[in-house]
């Protein structure tokens, strides 16, 4: 989106808001099915990268019981009041693009849940990293949206803060210890069929 075209689209985005309304939900133009949960994750972020509503309406499910938790924010639900808030961050935000660097997926045939690592870069220098979680269901025939709750990475640097913890008793040696089994693999949580 140029600067002319983000500037248009800020001046029309009051007359935008005013004809959303809870009985009239956003527009809603579906002409594309995703066959899969990561074709949807995929056109998700490539919405989010242009700036484009059309793009992130078709992703979105049409069920007005969707939530979006933009980080540090409060949590956003109704399709309304997250597809307004997408327009709030298009008009606001420069365009960013995004890089998902790991990600963790579970589901069934009919629900999907990912959690994944966003790099976050602006005109090529990267500038965040978030956590996320996208759930998606089947609608209509394709993959959709349900939720988006996007968090800062916490920082897992502990410097030195607990080189000499002797654990919770101050012998070093918790009863829990115990029972945890080392496998050198990281723990994945069983897939949902």
């Amino acid at each position: 989106m140029s600067i002319r075209e983000r500037w248009e689209f800020t001046d029309n985005f009051q007359g935008v808001r005013d004809k959303l309304t809870t009985s009239n939900p956003f527009w809603r133009r579906v002409t594309r099915l995703f066959k899969t949960p990561e074709e949807a994750e995929a056109a998700f972020y490539q919405a989010i990268e242009r700036a484009d509503m059309g793009a992130l309406d078709e992703v979105w499910s049409s069920d007005d019981n969707i939530v979006c938790v933009h980080p540090g924010a409060t949590r956003i639900e109704g399709r309304t009041a997250v597809m307004e808030s997408f327009m709030e961050m298009f008009a606001q935000a420069p365009l960013l693009s995004f890089s998902i660097v790991d990600a963790l997926c579970t589901g069934n045939e009919s629900l999907a849940v990912h959690q994944v690592r966003e790099e976050i870069a602006f005109e090529g220098q990267a500038v965040s990293s978030m956590v996320s979680t996208n759930i998606y269901h089947v609608e209509d025939g394709g993959w959709r949206m349900l939720l988006h709750h996007a968090s800062p990475e916490p920082d897992m640097d502990f410097p030195g803060e607990f080189d000499d913890f002797q654990g919770f008793d101050g012998t070093g040696n918790d009863e829990f210890d115990d029972d945890l089994e080392e496998t050198g693999e990281p723990f994945r949580p069983p897939l949902l069929h």
